[in-house]
């Protein structure tokens, strides 16, 4: 996937709308796309084995249609919602995969503005958790910078998520004093463990070379 091929995913967006008839519209035309995938993939596995290296003498009709099945499925699979955000896990540089951050966000944004929806049709939280880790290695880019302050501020202030403290690595190449902005208001929270997050969060910016992990949090408890 090129760059100027992500103009054919401005639909994409919509899956955070606030007006629930254009979340619905883009909803429905990733689960297209998706029931279409399903649906190639399971021919392909029929076929398949009948025209492999195994089978003998293979129908030529057969080769055909399995190579024509084969590619629908990737040309399904570069449509849908996921595309982009695989192009950019999968890039080798920060500089490649800078034009797609904002639908790895976007990911993220789905996540913590409709849970159900994403839980229905996007979750993974081994991609979250690569996504967060890609964040965190090469920082934001301009388009995602303010996303990714309010992205942290949700997760602070929420009951926790699973892979969820990989924001407060993201955090570490944000705009510290606007981080350290969202680490005061949530000490303010009513809510003890909203609180204690803040304090961790505070206690890895301080310490930039420490570990962000379910151990180091687990002693910062203790300590």
């Amino acid at each position: 996937m090129q760059a100027e091929q992500l103009a054919d995913f401005t639909w994409a967006f919509d899956v955070v709308h606030p007006d629930a008839e254009r979340r619905r519209a883009a909803i429905e035309r990733e689960r297209g796309y998706q029931d279409d995938w399903a649906r190639l993939h399971s021919w392909s596995r029929i076929v398949r084995p009948r025209v492999g290296d195994d089978a003998e003498r293979p129908d030529p009709r057969l080769v055909a249609e399995h190579d024509q099945t084969e590619a629908a499925m990737r040309d399904v699979h570069a449509r849908m919602f996921a595309a982009p955000i695989w192009h950019y896990l999968a890039a080798e540089t920060a500089q490649e995969r800078a034009p797609f951050a904002r639908f790895a966000v976007l990911f993220l944004r789905w996540e913590t503005d409709f849970p159900l929806e994403w839980a229905d049709h996007a979750r993974s939280w081994p991609a979250k958790r690569q996504i967060l880790r890609t964040l965190a290695a090469d920082g934001p880019t301009v388009e995602t910078h303010a996303e990714l302050l309010g992205l942290l501020a949700a997760a602070i202030g929420r009951e926790h998520r699973c892979e969820d403290l990989g924001y407060l690595k993201v955090a570490r190449t944000l705009h510290e004093p606007t981080v350290r902005m969202i680490i005061e208001s949530a000490e303010r929270s009513l809510d003890g463990l909203v609180r204690l997050r803040a304090g961790y969060l505070r206690w890895a910016l301080d310490n930039p070379a420490a570990p962000v992990t379910p151990a180091s949090w687990r002693r910062w408890l203790r300590g």
